[in-house]
């Protein structure tokens, strides 16, 4: 099962590529994947625990969009469209 989470505010290509390029790097994290319209992060972890891969999703989301903010918005099962 995944999450979705919710940006502050729209992320452009470049930043959603950046943020998708650092999270790939963290070693725990199954999937990350960005909706079409840059409004969500959809992760999924190879355990199910979020909290530290999810942790540092806040910050390089910060770096990489200039403070750009998560909120957790939804589990789904399978993830839609995304870039």
């Amino acid at each position: 099962m995944g999450r979705y989470y919710h940006f502050s505010k729209t992320v452009s290509k470049e930043e959603s590529e950046e943020i998708l390029r650092k999270m790939r790097e963290l070693e725990n994290l199954k999937s990350a994947a960005i909706t079409e319209d840059r409004a969500y992060l959809f992760v999924t972890t190879k355990d199910g625990i979020f909290s530290e891969v999810m942790g540092a999703a806040v910050n390089i989301c910060r770096r990489a969009a200039g403070g750009c903010e998560l909120s957790f918005d939804r589990f789904s099962p399978e993830k839609i469209s995304a870039i």
